[in-house]
């Protein structure tokens, strides 16, 4: 399996931070969030990984070259133009190749046991399958419900008064390489928006992948804060 992580947004809610730096170099406990994701990966004996870069991409490059210091392999997919996070996806398809890949965001900090994940994933057999868990912060998210065998059945997005469970999707993803069929060749095209309905619209497979694991955006300065904090008292 290899890893596709998204580094390549503008970080326009952290502004005063990614001014001079790509969101996924913010610092976290002295380490570039990309650098957490990268041994993460490692960690689970993923070790080659493509980043999707865009904004200040240079910065990237610079850190972490070829992966070598890392213990990995790094390939590097610059988009020219920002191009959704699917659409990104499209764009890396000859570097990501025939097998199945994880796709994590780089605003998404998580410890997530990704080989656990990745047998469930095998076994469902399905073309996706999606972190979720439970969020304090719903009406900003997508939520996710799914039947007794794990299977997606409703990506939504809640309005007050409606009922619901507050499980959203995190943002890390296991595809098969075929999802990339779905996506149009040279377009912006998003995940949440567009891929993911649309694949659900045409009853393909989607899984949900409970876990209390820790996984929080840092896309605010907020959330950026919570999760240095979150760091420096050991939750992952």
């Amino acid at each position: 399996m290899k890893a596709f992580i998204l580094a390549g947004g503008l970080g326009t809610r952290l502004r005063l931070v990614t001014e001079d730096i790509p969101k996924a170099m913010v610092e976290i406990g002295g380490k570039p969030a990309l650098e957490h994701l990268i041994n993460l990966c490692f960690r689970h004996h993923i070790t080659d990984i493509v980043i999707g870069v865009h904004h200040l991409s240079e910065k990237i490059r610079d850190y972490f070259g070829d992966g070598n210091t890392f213990n990995v392999s790094i390939k590097y997919s610059y988009e020219p133009q920002m191009m959704g996070d699917a659409g990104a996806m499209k764009h890396a398809s000859a570097l990501l190749g025939q097998d199945a890949f994880v796709v994590l965001n780089g605003d998404v900090i998580t410890n997530v046991d990704l080989t656990a994940m990745a047998a469930f994933h095998k076994e469902k057999a399905g073309l996706g399958t999606f972190l979720v868990h439970s969020t304090d912060h719903p009406y900003d998210s997508d939520l996710v419900r799914y039947d007794r065998d794990f299977l997606i059945t409703e990506f939504f997005r809640p309005k007050p008064g409606d009922a619901f469970e507050p499980v959203s999707k995190s943002g890390t993803h296991m595809f098969q390489s075929s999802v990339l069929d779905f996506v149009p060749q040279g377009t912006g095209y998003s995940l949440g928006k567009e891929l993911i309905p649309d694949l659900l619209s045409k009853k393909r497979p989607l899984y949900a992948y409970y876990s209390d694991c820790y996984s929080k955006d840092m896309g605010t300065p907020e959330r950026l804060t919570q999760v240095q904090e979150d760091y420096q008292h050991g939750a992952f």
